[in-house]
């Protein structure tokens, strides 16, 4: 009989224990999910330093899918995939007092950027046991790495004459050594395009029913390249880069294109302007200083980064829709 007794009380006990376990134990789910949103860059061609004026001027789009495994109540693992569009002009400038060597420099460039990114996601609102019985509103951190893969280009200028591009055609950066890479003044070998960032953000996910959730993210990318914009080091001079090609001193020195490729803006009025304020006064007449005898302005060794000294960035806004999946394993029914 006692022992009997004994053999119940312990089947209770453990009865017990696994109805208490099952409640306290998570179900580890995943999610997909598809986001659109907005990407804006912020470097040596589109200074972070005008904030609003650089992110309405330079908005582009990104779009991802991702995949979200999520652990406990509080920690989440996510992969994604993303392609990113960024993009930025010098012309933008014109007329910013403190941004003239930027008018000047007159680059541009459009990358396209691919992205494979692994990030921890921390919810700052606990998780319930059950993923259906999430709460209504949940915001979360996230931080990870990715790599990325980038190919900056720009376009020909409307003067350009030659056989290895035409007016006006959009033409990959990298393969021209834009600031002499690999040349004796500039021994280091060119930019990889492929490259490591680091994604910090925080998001927002609003469920709409059981499995169905939207979302909106906000994210930046520190890159440990400084080359999104084709542009992290010295000007060579347009003799060193004949070496190369006339493409190359083409795509490398653009201060004297009259007319701006992107915008169609003619640039000689405040060209002239810029000349009379820095180098001598006479440029503003054209009757005596034809383009012709402009000056060089930016010698071989002259900064053509600006005053930067941090790698470029580039910031994702997304809108996302996501949907929850079932858990593989159920947990036991206790009969």
């Amino acid at each position: 009989m006692l022992v009997r007794t004994f053999c119940k009380i312990m089947i209770a006990l453990c009865l017990c224990f696994q109805v208490f376990s099952q409640k306290k134990l998570f179900e580890k789910h995943s999610d997909i999910a598809f986001g659109i949103g907005t990407a804006n860059y912020y470097g040596d061609i589109v200074p972070i330093n005008r904030p609003i004026q650089s992110t309405l001027q330079n908005i582009r789009w990104n779009l991802s899918f991702d995949l979200t495994r999520h652990f406990s109540p509080r920690f989440s693992g996510n992969i994604a995939l993303t392609w990113v569009r960024i993009a930025g002009d010098d012309n933008e400038l014109e007329g910013v007092a403190v941004q003239q060597n930027a008018f000047m420099r007159n680059a541009h460039f459009r990358n396209d950027i691919q992205e494979l990114s692994f990030k921890g996601i921390f919810n700052i609102i606990r998780g319930s046991r059950n993923f259906q019985k999430r709460a209504t509103i949940t915001p979360y951190l996230f931080l990870g790495f990715a790599f990325f893969h980038h190919n900056p280009v720009a376009k020909v200028p409307l003067d350009f004459v030659g056989s290895e591009a035409t007016a006006g055609e959009w033409v990959s950066l990298q393969p021209l050594h834009t600031e002499g890479q690999g040349l004796a003044i500039n021994p280091k070998s060119k930019y990889e395009l492929f490259a490591l960032n680091f994604p910090l953000g925080f998001g927002l996910k609003y469920k709409i029913n059981r499995k169905v959730d939207l979302g909106v993210e906000i994210g930046v990318r520190y890159n440990l390249t400084d080359y999104l914009d084709d542009i992290g080091g010295n000007y060579a001079s347009s003799n060193e880069l004949l070496a190369i090609s006339p493409l190359a001193a083409a795509m490398g020195h653009r201060e004297y294109e009259l007319i701006a490729v992107n915008s169609g803006n003619n640039r000689e009025a405040a060209i002239r302007q810029y000349l009379a304020r820095n180098v001598n006064p006479i440029y503003a007449n054209p009757s005596l200083t034809p383009v012709s005898s402009f000056p060089n302005i930016f010698p071989q060794g002259s900064a053509r980064n600006g005053a930067s000294r941090l790698d470029d960035i580039y910031v994702l806004t997304s809108f996302r829709l996501i949907y929850h999946l079932s858990p593989n394993i159920k947990c036991p029914v206790i009969q």
